[in-house]
């Protein structure tokens, strides 16, 4: 025995003996007893801790004292739980129905404290959302019966979970009824629970408007949140000052992504604001949307805007002792860095950059921060290179402006025809800047024909013309594939994919498979997110050419490496890739005859997925949930394929279609119409063995 189970042991004994000297004042002996039962369950010993509290609720149920109810309801809801942990639901709910059913009369404020745990919990335990809703209801009609404003939080909490069930359910007009009704009703209140669940509330209007496509109501809600806890920031709780941020940060997600003045100003008034709070979750929060911001500058090419937004940050939060915000700033400092060099390509700042970095981290034990560390160096080494490669340039005569803008002009109106469908005219403007310019050494030079190489490229694969698609390839790795810059490097491997497509469609798939593992190799170590992108798409496309192709191991092995290589990623792309993988993996175990490695991978893509608010994300996470359904049934597993199915329609009900949310509906409608069946069929058959 440890010292943690002698110390609970002891404490056990002491209790016991405390219960049998209690014999004449029930309601000390009660909460003795109750104490018994929980320090049973801490050791483990469940079963006596079952035992032990059917002995206390028999011994105390005629006694009506509240010193004598208080303990009984914690025992009700203790024993609800261990039951729940026993895999016995339906035994839960009945505790739980007990305890209301006993005590959901009493006006004594800490019994009825009790009551509205053991209401709000019944809901969360009901699987069906209809069901759920109706729970949601019983609840706020037994408190409406009491009326006392010490409920009024567990009153918004019940309306705020039907809500969110009636959200999930794909039924957005009915939760934006609900949340409605909630904030007339408790606006004025000014109980600090209830302020914060009505800010919940209008915050989950917000998704809802949206839904309705509502944009313009959405942005006035998340605006009057946001004023609403700014008028009395000083005294808001540190749970309202997340509302706040979260406000903020819908405001930010109604935003066009062309309206880069007010999001800019957003990110101001939310670090102005929230960037040096008190509440470490607050400036987490905080400091994440910011370099969300800066990062979404990136990607969209605005290099002198992201380069500010990572200053501000910076200045924001750089000092900042948190060690979750460390992270987030390490993060910043490599995006800086990326910026400095890729974006605005001055190479001598990103190098003291990633050297300032490189110095904070040495030491570092935390994985996320060596792994930032190694990304340092990294970009130290690119920096280095860079600057070698502008030495040996600098002889070269400076390029004139107007044949800069001529050539960038052309390259950038191919681009525009290609992406209207003109492939013809596409490819004509580009030959014209790579035949006059294509031997150039000048970078910027390079730089524009190699993207008029790809587009070509890409506007070849649109009309079919797969051997000239092969041909722009190779000649595209020929003249760029040594050049270490990071645009070029992205620009090939593109290329590359394009070369991989084309052999596809030509039947070369041993060619075609060359090509996906050449990605790899080169840059299978890449940490860029574009290249890593690149390398995961070249696994799933090898993956699925391998299925195509009867090698079905061999394509789990594909999908294995790039769930792999994904694995913590954010970016979205990534995420995206992962799921197909683990999509196809399944597809392919299914036709292997291995339905618990198929069951195993549906189970852990929802897992992975499942919380996400990506919307393509969400629907294979959906389809998954379809499939899982169909695989369980397929085994025999009913009580499973009912929950996936449940689970489709309660969690994901929002990211189906209407055609989909039909027929899952009609699949579980049956699945519940045949278990009623099966079990009308047992009792029949008892009734029949007990005659006999």
């Amino acid at each position: 025995m440890n010292v943690v189970e002698s110390s609970a042991q002891q404490q056990l004994d002491e209790v016991q003996a405390l219960i049998a000297r209690l014999q004449m004042h029930p309601a000390e002996r009660a909460a003795a007893s109750f104490r018994r039962v929980e320090l049973l369950d801490d050791m483990g010993r469940r079963q006596e801790a079952l035992a032990a509290c059917a002995r206390m609720l028999d011994e105390f149920a005629s006694k009506p004292d509240a010193g004598v109810v208080v303990p009984c309801c914690q025992a009700l809801r203790l024993l609800a739980h261990m039951l729940r942990q026993m895999h016995r639901p339906a035994d839960a709910l009945a505790t739980l129905d007990r305890l209301i059913a006993a005590h959901g009369q009493r006006a004594e404020p800490e019994i009825r404290e009790h009551i509205a745990h053991a209401l709000y919990q019944r809901t969360w335990w009901i699987d069906e959302p209809a069901a759920r809703c109706e729970a949601c209801d019983a609840m706020s009609e037994l408190l409406e019966s009491q009326p006392d404003a010490a409920l009024d939080t567990w009153r918004v909490e019940a309306r705020l979970l039907k809500a969110e069930i009636e959200h999930h359910r794909g039924l957005p007009q009915d939760a934006l009824a609900t949340l409605e009704a909630v904030i007339e009703r408790f606006d004025g209140s000014t109980d600090p629970g209830v302020v914060l669940r009505v800010a919940r509330a209008r915050l989950a209007s917000v998704l809802n408007l949206r839904e309705l496509a509502q944009h313009a109501q959405a942005q006035v809600m998340c605006l009057a949140v946001a004023d609403q806890i700014e008028a009395d920031l000083a005294h808001a709780a540190p749970e309202l000052r997340i509302e706040g941020v979260r406000a903020l940060t819908l405001f930010f997600d109604g935003f066009g992504i062309d309206e880069h003045a007010n999001r800019a100003e957003l990110v101001g008034w939310l670090l102005d604001r929230y960037g040096h709070d008190a509440s470490p979750q607050v400036r987490r929060m905080a400091v994440r949307r910011a370099y969300d911001w800066s990062v979404g500058l990136r990607e969209s090419d605005d290099g002198e805007a992201a380069l500010a937004a990572c200053d501000r940050l910076l200045a924001t939060f750089g000092a900042d002792t948190d060690a979750v915000v460390h992270r987030t700033v390490a993060s910043a400092l490599l995006n800086k860095g990326f910026v400095l060099l890729e974006r605005l390509g001055r190479a001598e700042e990103a190098l003291q950059v990633y050297q300032q970095l490189a110095r904070q981290l040495q030491g570092a034990s935390e994985s996320e921060l060596q792994d930032a560390l190694a990304k340092a160096t990294a970009g130290r080494q690119a920096c280095l290179k860079r600057l070698r490669k502008a030495d040996a340039e600098g002889n070269l005569p400076e390029l004139p402006t107007e044949l800069r803008d001529e050539v960038r002009d052309k390259v950038r109106q191919g681009r525009r025809h290609g992406d209207a469908g003109e492939s013809r005219e596409a490819i004509a403007l580009f030959d014209e800047v790579l035949a006059a310019h294509a031997a150039s050494p000048h970078p910027e030079l390079r730089r524009q024909c190699a993207r008029a190489l790809v587009h070509k490229a890409f506007c070849l694969v649109a009309l079919e013309r797969f051997d000239e698609v092969v041909a722009a390839a190779e000649a595209m790795d020929a003249r760029y594939g040594a050049d270490p810059s990071t645009e070029m490097q992205e620009t090939v491997a593109l290329c590359m994919q394009y070369k991989s497509t084309a052999l596809d469609r030509l039947g070369r798939h041993d060619d075609e498979m060359r090509v996906h593992d050449e990605i790899v190799a080169r840059w299978g170590n890449s940490e860029l997110p574009d290249l890593r992108g690149r390398v995961v798409g070249a696994l799933f496309r090898k993956g699925a050419t391998l299925r195509q192709t009867g090698r079905l191991e061999a394509a789990v092995a594909c999908y294995d490496e790039a769930i792999a290589r994904t694995t913590g990623a954010r970016e979205g792309t990534l995420q995206l890739w992962a799921a197909k993988s683990l999509i196809n993996k399944a597809k392919a175990q299914d036709k292997l005859g291995d339905p618990a490695g198929q069951i195993k991978t549906y189970r852990a893509l929802i897992a992975r997925f499942g919380d996400s608010g990506d919307a393509a994300l969400r629907e294979r996470v959906v389809n998954a949930c379809e499939w899982l359904a169909e695989a369980e049934g397929r085994q025999g597993r009913v009580e499973a394929q009912r929950a996936a199915l449940e689970a489709a329609l309660g969690r994901f009900g929002t990211a189906l279609s209407a055609e989909q949310r039909a027929r899952l509906a009609r699949e579980l409608q049956a699945l519940k119409a045949r278990a009623i069946g099966r079990k009308a069929k047992e009792v029949f058959g008892r009734v029949v063995r007990r005659r006999a």
